[in-house]
């Protein structure tokens, strides 16, 4: 389409209106088709209507006659345009902005009334261009998969999100939080290159589940519990300890988070009131201790590179009578295997925490997604490290 003929329709007394741009093609014009790479004379037209960005605050639309076009074959096909993906009643700027807006932190609802449009529109849009971009960008092997959920609804409602951590991305999502979740998720990225037998390492938390599906679906991966789960489990136990205490005493209260802050972050004041309370409570200052204690175990294991420490660690906490503290100990010895290659390694799920803080964001900005497919499409949106041609 060679020409362009531009035409202005009358705006309203209030100063609103519509631009209205025309393109057409000169008689006679034919069109390369790229399957038989011939010119091909015109067979008829189709007229077609694409929204555009809007013009200042003007409503603007595209229309074209678009050529269908006879092949040597004899059979007849519509051209593309320039401005458009093939079926799409947008240009491609417009779905871009549209894009745009979500992908910088709006709602669906709130891009589609800076465009004027229906919120499941814009879903639409985006819900085209990952599918589109899933099927045409094939992943890279994987080699260090982090396995972690996220509770998507109320009542116990979850997906498995399957991420690349060295390249940080999602790679394949799970309804639920099972094995099956898992192989959902594995399929999801195999069908786009990456063998789950090419994993060397696999991350996560203690949940029975992943822990069986990594044994059966993963085979050579060295499983890693996360060092950051680990820290949540004790912490939890400093807490129990913490409520047992509380229970007696008026002064601990308001203080969970004091106990659960890492000490290096505490203002002088609160290590100050910390140093007081662990005198004046021996039990939550013993428990607090043994955290501050594991946790520098692990900050310094990259550099020291040896578990003796960790060892170290348990004989000491072995000593002590809190019950919180043994069940802790417990958890320990029963995955020891998978521990002990966090020394070797120092892989982390750091990244699949950060990833359910971003999809709860996700989450929040919509309000809850009453499709789950939405919600997915969402999370790959946003974190599947796609690249969206909209030019």
């Amino acid at each position: 389409m060679n020409s362009l003929k531009y035409q202005r329709s009358h705006f309203s007394k209030f100063g609103s209106g519509q631009l209205d741009i025309h393109i057409d093609f000169k008689p006679g014009w034919k069109f390369n088709d790229p399957g038989s790479n011939s010119l091909c004379p015109v067979h008829d037209t189709v007229e077609r209507t694409w929204r555009h960005v809007n013009f200042f605050q003007h409503d603007c639309y595209v229309h074209a006659r678009v050529a269908r076009i006879r092949l040597p074959d004899g059979s007849v096909r519509q051209v593309g345009v320039l401005w458009a993906m093939e079926g799409s009643s947008f240009t491609l700027l417009f779905e871009a902005m549209s894009m745009l807006l979500v992908k910088e932190g709006m709602s669906l609802s709130g891009a589609g009334r800076m465009v004027d449009q229906d919120s499941r529109v814009i879903g639409r849009i985006i819900e085209r261009y990952v599918d589109q971009a899933k099927k045409e960008q094939m992943l890279e092997q994987v080699e260090v998969l982090g396995i972690d959920e996220v509770s998507i609804q109320k009542g116990h409602q979850y997906l498995s999100i399957l991420s690349d951590s060295k390249r940080k991305k999602v790679v394949g999502v799970g309804l639920g939080k099972g094995k099956e979740a898992v192989l959902e998720g594995l399929e999801e990225m195999e069908s786009r290159g990456s063998k789950a037998e090419g994993v060397k390492y696999a991350t996560t938390d203690f949940s029975p589940s992943y822990i069986s599906a990594v044994l059966e679906y993963i085979p050579n991966a060295i499983q890693i519990y996360d060092r950051f789960h680990l820290e949540q489990l004790l912490s939890k136990a400093v807490d129990t300890v913490r409520k047992q205490e509380q229970s007696e005493a008026t002064e601990l209260k308001k203080t969970k988070y004091l106990w659960l802050r890492n000490e290096q972050t505490l203002t002088p004041k609160q290590q100050a009131k910390i140093y007081y309370l662990s005198i004046c409570f021996p039990k939550i200052g013993e428990a607090y201790r043994l955290k501050e204690l594991f946790k520098q175990i692990f900050d310094y294991a990259d550099q020291l590179g040896s578990i003796q420490d960790l060892k170290e660690w348990m004989k000491i906490a072995a000593t002590s009578k809190l019950v919180t503290i043994q069940q802790f100990l417990n958890a320990l010895r029963s995955h020891w295997s998978g521990i002990t290659n966090y020394f070797r390694k120092h892989f982390t799920n750091a990244y699949a925490e950060q990833l359910n803080s971003t999809i709860q964001l996700i989450k929040r900005v919509a309000r809850g997604y009453r499709n789950i497919d939405n919600y997915i499409t969402m999370i790959y949106f946003k974190l599947g490290g796609l690249n969206f041609h909209t030019h």
